[in-house]
């Protein structure tokens, strides 16, 4: 009774994943049926003659409470609760915790259980060793090789030092705002009067547009620009210049000056297609 007492108790240490507590309660139950056994002492019992019905009622209670015990792990150890329902020839389920095995047979006994000699365990120690050692070699080539690749790093660190840092992160709804369009340069030309400016005749495809660029210093001869696809932002409101009105930005890469390059399109596209 003081057994099966304890399933409501387990029970809910397991519902509520508490599973400390519960192999603490059944290690508890263990020791006490341990006990009982030693006190018993059966194999005492079974060399006297005429104590065969009291070996016969220790034997049974062991049984009974091996068939409780086993019931309250089978949740955690599903594959030894399995071999002890075999040896018991009964389901082993909550709902039936309380109903002790009355005039039932058993199937005969096997060690649910194969003792470790020695030599299994020396193998496991020299297994792992051995795992021990490569993993160990395995960690010294990945820092050899974070070493070479930090060391590319500092040099592509070093190389690009003039890149410039990312700007401010803006929202999808900011980059939604700028229209971004292919255009064909048909017209370009030096503005005389500045060191600077290029002027672009664009075709947008349903219309054309006068745009200034500060790329002068970079393409020397801008009539070579003719018949190009260039990268614009359309929607940029039109700038009032000394020399003109400028009705939107050509994009370009780098640094200033002469380092620029002008963004281009893949072949296939027309003027007036949306970037996106």
């Amino acid at each position: 009774a003081e057994f099966t007492a304890q399933a409501e108790q387990i029970a809910t240490y397991y519902e509520s994943r508490e599973y400390n507590k519960a192999i603490r309660e059944i290690m508890a139950l263990t020791d006490k049926a341990n006990k009982y056994i030693d006190e018993k002492a059966p194999w005492v019992i079974a060399k006297e003659e005429g104590k065969e019905a009291g070996l016969q009622a220790v034997c049974s209670m062991g049984i009974e409470l091996f068939r409780v015990l086993m019931a309250y792990l089978k949740p955690v150890l599903p594959k030894l609760a399995e071999r002890a329902e075999g040896f018991l020839q009964t389901e082993l389920r909550w709902d039936n915790i309380n109903q002790p095995l009355l005039g039932h047979t058993l199937a005969p006994f096997k060690a649910l259980f194969s003792r470790l000699e020695k030599k299994q365990i020396d193998a496991v120690v020299e297994e792992t060793k051995a795992l021990f050692a490569n993993s160990a070699k395995a960690d010294a080539e990945a820092n050899k090789a974070a070493e070479k690749t930090a060391a590319k790093s500092t040099a592509l660190s070093s190389e690009n030092a003039n890149v410039e840092p990312i700007a401010e992160t803006i929202t999808i709804d900011d980059f939604a705002k700028l229209d971004m369009r292919v255009a064909k340069v048909l017209k370009c030309e030096a503005v005389p009067e500045s060191n600077k400016l290029l002027r672009f005749e664009l075709d947008l495809g349903d219309h054309t547009r006068q745009v200034f660029s500060g790329i002068k210093a970079a393409y020397s001869k801008p009539e070579e620009l003719e018949g190009r696809f260039v990268i614009m932002v359309a929607n940029l409101a039109p700038r009032k210049m000394k020399f003109g009105v400028s009705e939107g930005m050509i994009l370009s890469a780098g640094t200033g000056g002469s380092d620029l390059f002008l963004l281009s399109a893949d072949s296939g596209v027309t003027a007036g297609m949306q970037v996106k």
